[in-house]
């Protein structure tokens, strides 16, 4: 695959993700999955596009974003699909990105323990109100290392997770009886938090993040360039789960997509035939232009 292309398809997908109006959100599934679609075939992945993956998982693993909307968690499956396939399927020559999940591995050490009490889903949701909507919470800019690193901290030991392949569909999580709107539950929770594919991840920072320490201590580095070399000549086979199944995933409409589609085949409809003014004098409405 074309790793120009996902270069392309990566910035213009994390600008509309992280930049883009909230009304765009019911895009994001399907952006996610063009991404998984190609994930296994990514032989090189730069560190730019690395650290802006990563910055989409940190961002899309915050407890008051997974707890908003009875879907969000999906992205997050997407995400850790993107991972594993590159782990498993291209590993080698991808030393920039298993180099950014060893610096973010605390991401997913509390993606693996985010909280389940009584007590966690109320702050989440008090987050929530306080953020004023169900959007992407902001985590600052992604960050770019500048080629100087200090020694990695040591990591956090997690237990191994069930491996999925797809994001859980789920039952339908009970409303507030209060006010009729939807409420994140301990069980909803726990229902697709079980089945988290961070199986391989777990492993892979199990394995490499203490050879990686041992390096920074024995040699005292600084310079990242050392630690991208290790990683490039090193390797996880046999260390690993058994590699999973390539799934390709097929483009599946829904409601706010396609309102989303018509919506911007009209408008360019619209503008390409301003002039001459054919709609001047007509009973047609497009839409309603709102200056914000």
């Amino acid at each position: 695959f074309d790793v120009g292309l996902f270069k392309l398809l990566y910035q213009v997908f994390h600008k509309v993700i992280t930049t883009g109006h909230q009304r765009l959100q019911p895009l994001y599934e399907c952006l996610m999955t063009i991404l998984v679609n190609v994930s296994p075939y990514l032989k090189s992945l730069s560190q730019v596009a690395s650290s802006k993956l990563l910055h989409l998982t940190e961002a899309f693993s915050t407890p008051w974003f997974l707890f908003a909307g009875p879907t969000n968690h999906h992205l997050v499956f997407f995400l850790l699909e993107i991972f594993n396939n590159i782990i498993q399927y291209q590993f080698d020559g991808n030393n920039q990105l298993i180099y950014s999940i060893i610096r973010k591995r605390s991401v997913f050490h509390e993606l693996a323990n985010i909280p389940v009490d009584p007590q966690a889903l109320t702050k989440s949701k008090r987050v929530q109100q306080e953020e004023g909507g169900t959007g992407l919470p902001d985590v600052g800019v992604p960050e770019v290392s500048t080629g100087e690193q200090t020694a990695v901290p040591s990591a956090t030991t997690v237990g191994p997770q069930t491996a999925v392949t797809a994001p859980p569909e789920g039952a339908a999580p009970a409303p507030n009886p209060s006010d009729g709107a939807w409420q994140a539950t301990r069980e909803w929770v726990l229902g697709w938090k079980m089945k988290l594919p961070l199986q391989t991840i777990l492993r892979l920072l199990q394995v490499l993040v203490p050879q990686v320490e041992k390096i920074c201590i024995d040699k005292g580095l600084t310079d990242e360039s050392e630690i991208l070399k290790f990683l490039q000549h090193g390797t996880l086979v046999g260390l690993l789960p058994v590699p999973h199944p390539i799934l390709i995933r097929k483009y599946q409409p829904n409601a706010g997509t396609t309102l989303w589609f018509r919506t911007y085949m009209w408008g360019v409809v619209y503008l390409r035939n301003v002039e001459p003014p054919i709609w001047y004098d007509t009973e047609i409405k497009l839409f309603e232009i709102q200056k914000v």
